[in-house]
């Protein structure tokens, strides 16, 4: 039996040393699933900036000519986000601590749980 979305995610968060969650979310800045290990804010929150971050990032793909978004990596004083894009509808990303993570270890994780992620999502279209 396939494993659910929400099992898959919970995976990625527990494989990331650092994690402080996982999220997919469409790039209208709604949460489709998320795994919390540590956090003291609103993930939720934190999704829909991240989304809005991903659609000027798409703007300035498409402008630029720059083809298809792989990865963004963005590090701040406290945190460090992985963000892949799945589709042109969601994207799925790991928010870690700033120091104390392993970001190699995100990026490889996530790259590997992509295509799993695509087939639940998209179980029709073999994406």
């Amino acid at each position: 039996m396939s494993k659910d979305l929400q099992e898959t995610i919970r995976e990625v968060a527990e494989k990331i040393p650092g994690c402080r969650y996982v999220s997919l979310v469409g790039y209208d800045g709604i949460t489709v699933t998320q795994y919390i290990i540590e956090a003291n804010f609103d993930v939720s929150l934190y999704d829909a900036e991240v989304s809005s971050i991903m659609l000027a990032s798409r703007e300035v793909r498409k402008s630029l000519e720059l083809g298809i978004d792989k990865e963004l990596i963005w590090l701040t004083e406290n945190s460090f986000f992985i963000i892949h894009p799945l589709s042109e509808e969601y994207f799925i990303y790991a928010c870690l601590k700033s120091s104390d993570s392993s970001p190699g270890v995100a990026r490889i994780t996530l790259n590997k749980a992509k295509p799993e992620i695509k087939k639940i999502i998209y179980p029709e279209s073999g994406l």
